[in-house]
């Protein structure tokens, strides 16, 4: 019989109304109390960050038990499967969720930063000190203050810059964790797949099959694809696209250029296929997809 899984996406977490925050790539849940429980699996395909405020609970990912106690915090990488979920009487504690693209953008303004990232799936549980919780804290109020204040401009620019702050703030906490016996089991393809995504960020145009990176690399399109699967989850061809897309998403929203204009930019063979590709990344064609970027830019 085939197991049910309990999703986290994006979409499923806008639809808890435990979340008091949703812009599409950041959602921020105060409670944890609508997630299944007990035996029940939870397939995740976000990357979150579990703050445990007091209390404890218990967790197996990918089928090994964890304990997060108070002021301690718990990552899980996207693809992964959660269960035996169980929290004490007295838990208290706060989620974020982002996207792979506002992880992926923070992530490669710093090459230095995947170092300290790559311990998670080591680690996935790290103690804050008191001056981490402080600050912690202070960031919270931050952003409980900007949610509130939804009528303000710019909302979701100053969530994602708030967020990424906070951001870099944890990955400050991982600090220890970088010389940590096994880690340099870890190093060559670790090191392989940071200078894949130091190649893919740093093409303004970026070639989208897998072979022109993997030439790049001395190395071939499989085992660059099998690498990136196991550090990252996701596939060499998947963080192209994510690239592109990202690439496609600023074009559309902020520059003056025509739609062609755009294809032609970015290397597309012709606007046909540029509008294909867009389509089947979004549900909609170019045109209608800038018009919604556009009207959620100007509404925020």
């Amino acid at each position: 019989m085939k197991e049910e899984y309990f999703q986290i996406s994006m979409d499923d977490a806008e639809n808890l109304s435990q979340t008091v925050y949703m812009d599409g790539d950041i959602a921020i849940l105060d409670s944890l109390n609508e997630l299944p429980h007990d035996h029940k699996c939870i397939k995740v395909n976000i990357f979150i960050i579990l703050a445990c405020l007091e209390g404890k609970m218990s967790i197996s990912i990918n089928s090994k038990g964890y304990t997060v106690r108070a002021n301690e915090l718990l990552f899980c990488m996207p693809n992964v499967v959660l269960n035996d979920c169980m929290m004490s009487p007295d838990f208290k504690g706060k989620i974020l969720c982002l996207s792979s693209k506002v992880l992926q953008e923070t992530m490669r303004m710093d090459s230095v930063l995947w170092n300290k990232a790559f311990r998670i799936k080591e680690n996935p549980i790290i103690h804050v000190d008191m001056e981490g919780m402080e600050l912690f804290h202070a960031y919270s109020e931050v952003v409980a203050l900007r949610i509130k204040a939804y009528r303000r401009t710019y909302r979701k620019e100053v969530m994602t810059s708030l967020t990424r702050t906070l951001l870099y703030e944890v990955l400050s906490e991982l600090s220890s964790y970088i010389n940590s016996p096994g880690g340099e089991l870890l190093q060559q393809k670790d090191l392989l797949f940071k200078r894949f995504l130091e190649l893919l960020s740093s093409c303004e145009v970026k070639p989208r099959s897998v072979t022109w990176y993997a030439d790049k690399l001395y190395i071939t399109p499989k085992y660059l694809s099998t690498v990136c699967k196991m550090v990252s989850g996701k596939t060499a061809f998947e963080w192209i696209n994510e690239y592109v897309m990202t690439d496609i998403r600023h074009q559309l929203k902020y520059s003056s250029r025509s739609i062609k204009e755009i294809s032609d930019y970015l290397g597309f063979p012709n606007i046909s296929f540029f509008g294909k590709y867009v389509k089947s990344h979004t549900g909609c064609n170019p045109t209608d997809y800038r018009k919604q970027l556009r009207e959620r830019k100007e509404g925020e």
